[in-house]
C-alpha cells in the first residue's frame, strides 16, 4: 500500500491544476488542507480541542453540530459541488492515507449521477480523470451491495460508499443485521473504520433527527458538508449553520462568471401600486413573453454561427396558488395572448394535480431541455424543488409571489446553469431575466447590497424589446438582379411586366441561395448540401421548372418553352457557382497538435493608489490591562520604534513572489516598480519611518492589493505548436444575424443601437450584409467599402478563425481585408482598450497566426497575411486604408 511520501507531488496545488477546480473549489482545498494539517485527525480526539483550533482559523465556525467534527463548505450552486468532493477524496487519499468515504446523496437524481461522477472512468464526468494516484478505479458500494457482496473492504485501494439519504434512513436496520462474509453487521464494519470521512451533499437535508442520529452512529473520523443553503428551517425562524468554514455565495458566483448573470426586466414611470392584480399579471406575462422571444431568436443565431446543439429557452411563470394558475394558463391559451400562438406550447404543474395529466405534464417538465419538447412556457404554483436545475431557463415571471429577497434568489437560482458550461461573451445567451414590475424597487434596493446578486446596471426595459429577426448574410454579387430582368426575359420569351421580373428576382435569389449553401454548408452534416455540384444543379432545375409551371401568370408560357428556362437555369447556375468562389477569401486553416508552453505574462501599468489610503501608521502606545478591574486600561507612550535594517520592498515583496501567477525572473521589474510605488505614496504621506511602520504592520495586506491590481493586468501566452496548415476553403462561412431593424451601410444611426442593426447594401464585401459591435467598426466598414486599394473585405463568423488565448479562450478577429498583393488580419480596438491584457493576449495570437500562414502562403503561391491593429480614433473620413496598414501593422 502507497504511503504519504509516494505522494510527494500531490499538494493542494497540483490536485487543483489537474482537475482543472475553479476559484472557490481551490479555496476549499486549501482550508481543508490548514484544517487537517493543525488539528488531531484521530477518532479519539478532543473534539473541544480541535473546535477551538478551526475557530481560531475561522471564526464562522462555532460548532461542529455533530458528534464528530464536521465542517461546511457553503458554495453556490453551478459552482461544482461533486467536482469539489472528488479533490477532497484524492486530497485526503494522498496526503493522509484516507481509504474509505462514505458518501451521501439527497434524491435519487444526484445519487445515480454521483455513483457515475465518482466510479466510471468512461463517464465524461468523471471526477478523478487525470490524477493517476489511484492503482485501481476507486470501489463503489452502494444500492444493495453491502447485503449481495463478498465485501472485503482491506482488499481495495479505496473505498467510496455512496448512499441516497431515503434509501439509507430506509435500510439503516438491515445495515444493522449480521454480514456472514463480514461476522458483524455492514454497520458496525463502517462504524469500526478508523479512517472513514463522511461526505455530504446538500447537508441541509441531513439534519432532521433520524438522519442526524443514523449520521452519528456511524462515528466517522470527519465530516465534509456541502451546500448552497447552509441553514434549516424552524418555523418561521431560519436557523443558520454554525459549523461552516467557507463561503462562497451566489453573488460571487455570479461576479466571477460561473453562472449565468441576472437581469431585472421593469417598465419606466409606471407606479404599479395603481394597478390591479390582473393588469400587472396581463403586462409582466407580455412583457416576460417579448423578453422571451428575443432569447429565442438569439440563441439559435448563436447555435448557428457557432456550430453548436440550439438551446431552445422557456419562460417560468410562478402563480400564488391552483386557481390563480387557472386563471392565467386560461389567458396564455386564449387568442388574446399573442394570437394564440402558445396554447400548445404550455404546461401547467403543481401539487394538486393527479392522473395523466400530472404525470404527462411532469414528463413535459423533466425533458423541457429537449430541442424537440414544445414547451415554451411553464406555470408554477409557489416553488420549484430544489435540485430541478436546467439550463434553458431564460426569463422568469413571478406573479404576485416573491415578497423576499431570499424567495427571488431561489427563483433565479432555478435559471443560472450555463447551457455551453461556461459564459460565452453572448450577453443575451449569459444570462437569466426576472420580470420584476412591482418588486422592482426592492430589487435595487437589493443592488447596493454587496451581497445582492442583483447589480444595479443588470436593468433591461421593456419599452426598448423590440421584435427581432434572423436572416443569414448574403452573398454580395457583382450584377445584380434588377439589372439583369429585361435580358432574361427577352432569353425566356417572356413579356416584361412585374410578373415577369418577379419571377426572374426570385429565381436568381434561389440559385444564389442555393450555390452560396452549397459552398458554405457542404461540411456540416446537418445541412442537406451534401451532395455532388451537378446532383444538386439538377435538383434546382427540376423545382424552378416545376414551379414555373405552377405560376398562375406565366405557367402556360413555361409549359409550351420549358428548354429555354431550364438552359437559363443550368447557365445561371453555372455563373453564380463561379462568381462565389471568386469572391470569397481562402481563409487558411491551422491544424495544431499541441498548444505548446503556456507563459503567464502581466502588462506593464501602475498601480492605483487609492486603495492604499486607508492605511495609517500605529500609535506608538503601550496597553496595560488591570487584570482584576476590566474597566482599567492604562496608555503610556513608547518609543518610536527603530527601523534600522528593515527593508520594507523585501517585505512586500516575498507575498507576492508566493503566488503561483508570478514568475520573479520575467515580472521582477514590475514587481519593484509597483512596490516602489506603493512604498513611495506612503513615505510621501507619512515619512520614512510612518512608511516603515505601515509595511511592517500591514505588509501581507498590502501584497494582496498589488496581487489584486497584477491580476487585473494578468493574461496568458500560449506556444503555438503547429502540425500543419491545411489549404484555404474556397469558400466564407455565412453567420446567422438576429437585429431589429435594417440599414443601408451609410445610413445614419445613434450609437447605443448599433449592435441591433443589420447593415445592408454592402458592395466590396464578400457578403452583402453584416453586423458590428461598434461606431468605429462601422466606420472602418465604410472606409473599405470606397477605398480604392480594397479588393475584398470579410466580417469573419464566429468559427472561420478557430483561434485560442488564454486557456482556451475564443478570438474572433474584427475584419479581413484583401488587397492586390496582402490578405490583412484586422481589429478595430478603442484608445481605451490598447494595454487591456485580454486585446494583447488576442492580438499575439493574431500575429502568430499570420506569420504562420504567411510561411505557407509563400511555399504554395499565396499572397502572404499581416496582422493590422488599428486604434478606433484614427479612422476618420479621409483615412485610406493603404495608410493606416503603413501605420499600424503589427507583422
Amino acid at each position: 500500500m502507497m504511503s504519504k511520501a509516494d505522494f510527494f507531488k500531490y499538494t493542494t496545488e497540483y490536485i487543483s491544476g489537474v482537475m482543472s477546480l475553479r476559484k472557490p473549489q481551490a479555496e476549499s482545498l486549501k482550508i481543508l488542507d490548514k484544517i487537517m494539517g493543525s488539528v488531531n485527525l484521530a477518532k479519539n480526539a478532543d473534539l473541544n480541542s480541535n473546535l477551538s483550533i478551526v475557530n481560531s482559523l475561522y471564526p464562522i465556525c462555532s460548532s461542529f453540530e455533530r458528534e464528530f467534527m464536521s465542517l461546511t463548505f457553503a458554495l453556490a450552486t453551478g459552482v461544482g459541488k461533486t467536482r469539489l468532493m472528488g479533490a477532497f477524496i484524492a486530497y485526503l487519499y494522498t496526503q493522509h492515507n484516507i481509504r474509505n468515504f462514505f458518501v451521501v446523496a439527497p434524491g435519487t437524481t444526484v445519487y445515480e449521477k454521483l455513483k457515475q461522477d465518482l466510479g466510471n472512468p468512461a463517464n465524461p464526468k468523471y471526477v478523478f480523470k487525470g490524477l493517476g494516484c489511484f492503482t485501481s478505479t476507486p470501489y463503489i458500494i452502494a444500492d444493495d451491495d453491502y447485503r449481495d457482496k463478498s465485501i472485503n473492504l482491506a482488499l481495495n485501494d479505496i473505498n467510496i460508499f455512496v448512499f441516497n439519504i431515503d434509501k439509507f434512513n430506509k435500510e439503516e436496520s438491515k445495515m444493522r443485521d449480521i454480514n456472514e462474509y463480514l461476522g458483524q453487521s455492514f454497520y458496525e464494519e463502517l462504524a469500526a473504520l478508523d479512517d472513514l470521512v463522511l461526505i455530504m451533499d446538500e447537508s441541509h437535508h441531513y439534519r432532521a433527527k433520524r438522519g442526524w442520529s443514523a449520521l452519528n452512529d456511524l462515528h466517522p473520523l470527519l465530516g465534509l458538508e456541502l451546500t448552497a443553503t447552509p441553514y434549516v428551517k424552524n418555523g418561521a425562524k431560519q436557523v443558520n449553520f454554525k459549523n461552516v468554514v467557507y463561503e462562497y455565495p451566489l453573488s460571487a458566483a455570479i461576479a466571477d462568471g460561473y453562472t449565468r448573470t441576472p437581469m431585472a426586466l421593469t417598465r419606466k414611470d409606471i407606479d404599479f401600486y395603481n394597478f390591479g392584480d390582473n393588469e400587472t399579471d396581463m403586462l409582466m406575462l407580455n412583457d416576460g413573453l417579448l423578453n422571451h422571444q428575443k432569447v429565442k431568436a438569439e440563441l439559435q443565431s448563436y447555435a448557428q454561427n457557432n456550430n453548436l446543439p440550439v438551446v431552445k429557452p422557456f419562460m417560468l411563470v410562478v402563480c400564488k396558488d391552483t386557481e390563480h394558475a387557472k386563471v392565467i394558463e386560461d389567458y396564455i391559451k386564449s387568442d388574446d395572448f399573442a394570437n394564440g400562438d402558445y396554447k400548445n406550447k404550455v404546461i401547467t404543474v403543481h401539487s394538486k394535480q393527479s392522473g395523466a395529466e400530472s404525470d404527462a405534464n411532469m414528463q413535459l417538465l423533466l425533458s423541457v431541455e429537449r430541442a424537440d419538447n414544445p414547451v415554451e412556457i411553464v406555470i408554477h404554483v409557489n416553488m420549484l424543488k430544489e435540485g430541478w436545475d436546467v439550463n434553458n431557463l431564460y426569463t422568469i415571471v413571478p406573479l404576485r409571489t416573491a415578497a423576499s429577497k431570499i424567495l427571488r434568489e431561489q427563483m433565479v437560482g432555478r435559471g443560472l446553469r450555463l447551457p455551453y458550461g461556461k459564459r460565452t461573451g453572448n450577453e443575451i445567451v449569459d444570462c437569466v431575466v426576472l420580470t420584476a414590475h412591482d418588486k422592482f424597487d426592492d430589487i435595487i434596493r437589493e443592488a447596493q447590497r454587496g451581497d445582492s446578486i442583483f447589480k444595479a446596471g443588470n436593468v433591461i426595459f421593456a419599452e426598448t424589446l423590440e421584435k427581432q429577426h434572423t436572416e443569414a448574410a448574403q452573398i454580395t454579387l457583382v450584377e445584380a438582379p434588377d439589372e439583369e430582368a429585361e435580358a432574361v426575359c427577352q432569353k425566356l420569351n417572356l413579356t416584361p411586366n412585374k410578373a415577369s421580373y418577379d419571377f426572374v428576382k426570385n429565381t436568381e435569389t434561389q440559385i444564389t441561395e442555393v450555390m452560396t449553401g452549397f459552398l458554405t454548408y457542404r461540411e456540416n452534416a446537418k445541412k442537406s448540401y451534401t451532395h455532388n455540384y451537378e446532383s444538386i444543379k439538377e435538383k434546382l432545375k427540376e423545382e424552378i421548372v416545376q414551379k414555373a409551371k405552377e405560376n398562375k401568370d406565366l405557367g402556360e408560357i413555361f409549359s409550351k418553352n420549358e428548354f429555354p428556362l431550364a438552359a437559363w437555369i443550368d447557365e445561371k447556375a453555372d455563373k453564380t457557382y463561379k462568381q462565389i468562389k471568386e469572391k470569397f477569401i481562402p481563409i487558411p486553416q491551422i491544424k495544431v497538435s499541441d498548444s505548446g508552453v503556456q507563459e503567464y505574462c502581466f502588462v506593464d501599468f501602475d498601480l492605483n493608489l487609492d486603495e492604499f489610503k486607508r492605511f495609517v501608521p500605529i500609535e506608538n502606545e503601550i496597553l496595560i490591562q488591570n487584570l482584576t478591574d476590566p474597566s482599567e486600561m492604562l496608555h503610556i507612550k513608547g518609543h518610536a520604534i527603530d527601523f534600522g535594517g528593515y527593508n520594507p520592498l523585501k517585505k512586500i515583496l516575498a507575498f507576492l513572489r508566493e503566488k503561483p501567477e508570478i514568475d520573479y525572473e520575467k515580472c521582477s521589474d514590475l514587481l519593484f516598480k509597483l512596490i516602489s510605488q506603493c512604498c513611495a505614496y506612503f513615505e510621501d504621506k507619512h515619512g520614512e519611518n510612518g512608511m516603515q511602520n505601515i509595511v511592517m504592520m500591514y505588509k501581507r495586506n498590502i501584497a494582496e492589493i498589488i496581487y489584486k491590481q497584477m491580476m487585473q493586468h494578468f493574461y496568458c501566452d500560449e506556444g503555438l505548436i503547429v502540425e500543419e496548415v491545411l489549404s484555404g476553403r474556397n469558400y466564407n462561412l455565412r453567420s446567422n444575424y438576429t437585429f431589429i431593424k435594417k440599414l443601408n451601410l451609410c445610413d445614419t444611426f445613434t450609437a447605443n443601437e448599433v449592435r441591433n442593426i443589420l447593415f445592408e447594401g454592402i458592395k466590396k464585401g464578400v457578403f452583402a450584409t453584416a453586423k458590428f459591435d461598434s461606431t468605429p467598426e462601422v466606420n472602418f466598414a465604410r472606409l473599405l467599402e470606397r477605398d480604392q486599394d480594397v479588393k475584398n473585405w470579410l466580417r469573419p463568423a464566429a468559427q472561420e478563425f478557430k483561434l485560442t488565448y488564454n486557456n482556451g479562450n475564443q478570438y474572433h478577429p474584427d475584419f479581413v481585408v484583401e488587397t492586390e498583393n496582402i490578405i490583412y488580419l484586422t481589429e478595430v480596438k478603442g484608445e481605451d482598450k490598447l494595454n487591456d491584457p485580454d486585446v494583447i493576449a488576442k492580438k499575439k495570437t493574431g500575429i502568430r497566426y499570420c506569420q504562420i500562414v504567411t510561411e505557407w502562403a509563400k511555399a504554395n503561391g499565396y499572397k502572404e497575411w499581416r496582422y493590422l491593429f488599428i486604434p478606433s480614433q484614427q479612422i476618420r473620413s479621409n483615412s485610406t486604408f493603404k495608410n493606416l496598414a503603413a501605420q499600424f501593422t503589427e507583422s
